[in-house]
């Protein structure tokens, strides 16, 4: 009978054997369903360059119509001062608190927010939400006093995304702004 216990003993030893051996197997990491290939990455790169292109042509050709003469800014808009301080004066930097006005409009003309619905805003420079990229720049070039008109492609204002309510996706705009103070962080 000794014998009999010893053969299912030794076979369930060896099946738990076998089982912990091929159990603890390190688990594979799935693979992803789509990939991103680089033929993709490039042709959203083209998508965009043409779109970016197609927005600078459209203000380049709104402002060649125009008296003022217009900048582009190393940042990737257009200005051009309507009322510029003749001293050399303070302008914001990183952590300043500057309060404004503006509007947008766009290229056609249609006021997409007027002054009176935005201004004025005070905000930190670079630190609070609030202040699109183009603006931030664009508040960089000014001083107190100042007045400007800027014309920003979509990438240095709302971008893809638009606003989410009246600014839309890929949408250049024309900005006028005047910069009322400046709040210097020591």
């Amino acid at each position: 009978m000794k014998k009999h216990l010893a053969i299912p003993l030794f076979k369930a030893i060896l099946l738990l054997f076998v089982l912990v051996t091929y159990g603890c197997k390190t688990p594979e990491p799935r693979k992803p369903i789509s990939r991103t290939t680089s033929s993709t990455t490039e042709l959203s790169i083209e998508n965009n360059k043409q779109i970016y292109a197609a927005e600078e042509a459209a203000i380049e050709k709104v402002i060649a119509g125009l008296d003022q003469k217009f900048e582009r800014s190393t940042y990737g808009f257009y200005y051009a001062f309507t009322q510029k301080d003749s001293i050399e004066g303070k302008t914001p930097v990183f952590g300043d608190r500057v309060t404004f006005e503006y509007n947008v409009i766009a290229l056609n003309g249609d006021t997409i927010y007027s002054k009176e619905e935005l201004s004025p805003l005070t905000k930190s420079m670079e630190q609070e939400y609030g202040i699109f990229r183009g603006m931030r720049d664009a508040l960089k070039l000014m001083q107190t006093g100042e007045e400007a008109t800027f014309y920003f492609p979509s990438y240095t204002g709302y971008g893809y995304y638009g606003d989410q309510d009246r600014i839309g996706t890929n949408v250049p705009f024309k900005s006028d702004v005047k910069l009322l103070g400046i709040n210097i962080e020591e």
